[in-house]
């Protein structure tokens, strides 16, 4: 219970720290959209870049981890989204925010941060696995989703280029490819240029935890509230678990993948929902609310989750 202390209370008291500041106006919102880009566009790339060029990558694709996660993310996603269209009449766009809501977790503002003090460095390496291609996918459907649903009728190749265009300027996706191109050119980092990589990394932590909890005043409950519920369960509760199954009882992987697989499907909801929805103007209310309360519930369903790994991983 104390090493789960020692992870949960810096990770929440840093958010926590950021959310105060921040509603007391020490903080201004400009400051925190600048601290959430620095976290986002420059120390998590970084950060990549220097952990998968040092670190030994399987030579084959672990894709029983893959599938343990991205399974039941895929088919909460399509829940999400069917639920949202058929059953509650929703828009086309609105019912993608939906599916993005109920499958899309806050793997780097939060993820990443508990990844590092749960796991630590040497231990990052089914994490960072897993993380390689979250962006990457839910960017990619989610964008060609809206976008097809904001131009439908209108030419292939738009779609297709704004795809494309989304995922060449990601500078996440940019530092997942450079760290795994580096590493298998076996490049060894410069000392100085290591060096630096390393305090980007080592900003990462209080940086994401602080910008997280500045970014949540601008979240309240906005309405859609049964719909949110029903995300929040399928977000928190219901992926974590079934990939939990999947990864141990079905795939019967090591206990390090399945606390990684875990850990990263048990993340709320991430910001990212929110910024698709303001950008395409759909679901807005949805996103809002989905944000606030996976986040709140996640003060108690993350903490447990430690626990029972703790169990599956003892030490």
């Amino acid at each position: 219970m104390d090493s789960v202390a020692g992870v949960v209370v810096p990770v929440f008291g840093l958010a926590l720290f950021g959310y105060v500041a921040a509603r007391l106006g020490w903080f201004a919102e400009r400051a925190a959209e600048g601290l959430a880009r620095f976290v986002f566009d420059f120390a998590v790339p970084l950060m990549l870049v220097r952990v998968l060029a040092t670190t030994r990558l399987p030579e084959v694709l672990p894709w029983r981890p893959l599938v343990s996660f991205y399974g039941p993310a895929a088919l909460c996603y399509a829940v999400g989204l069917l639920v949202s269209r058929r059953l509650l009449g929703r828009d086309f766009s609105d019912a993608v925010i939906a599916g993005f809501c109920c499958s899309f977790g806050n793997s780097v503002l939060m993820g990443l941060p508990l990844a590092l003090l749960a796991f630590g460095e040497d231990g990052m390496l089914p994490f960072l696995l897993l993380l390689s291609v979250h962006g990457l996918s839910f960017f990619t459907v989610s964008t060609a989703l809206l976008e097809y649903g904001r131009s439908r009728g209108g030419p292939r190749h738009r779609l297709a280029a704004s795809v494309l265009r989304g995922l060449a300027t990601n500078p996440i996706v940019l530092g997942l490819a450079a760290g795994v191109l580096l590493n298998r050119m076996h490049a060894t980092l410069p000392q100085p240029v290591d060096r630096i990589l390393a305090y980007m990394q080592q900003a990462v932590t209080p940086c994401a935890l602080f910008a997280l909890g500045a970014a949540l005043t601008r979240h309240r409950v906005a309405g859609r509230l049964g719909e949110s519920l029903f995300a929040v369960t399928l977000k928190i509760a219901v992926l974590p678990a079934a990939a939990g199954l999947l990864a141990s009882r079905v795939f019967g992987l090591e206990p390090q993948w399945v606390a990684a697989v875990m850990l990263l499907a048990a993340q709320p909801t991430g910001v990212n929902a929110w910024l698709f929805a303001e950008r395409y103007a759909a679901g807005r209310e949805l996103a809002t609310t989905t944000v606030l309360l996976s986040t709140a519930a996640s003060l108690a369903t993350i903490p447990a989750l430690l626990v029972t790994l703790g169990h599956l991983t003892p030490g």
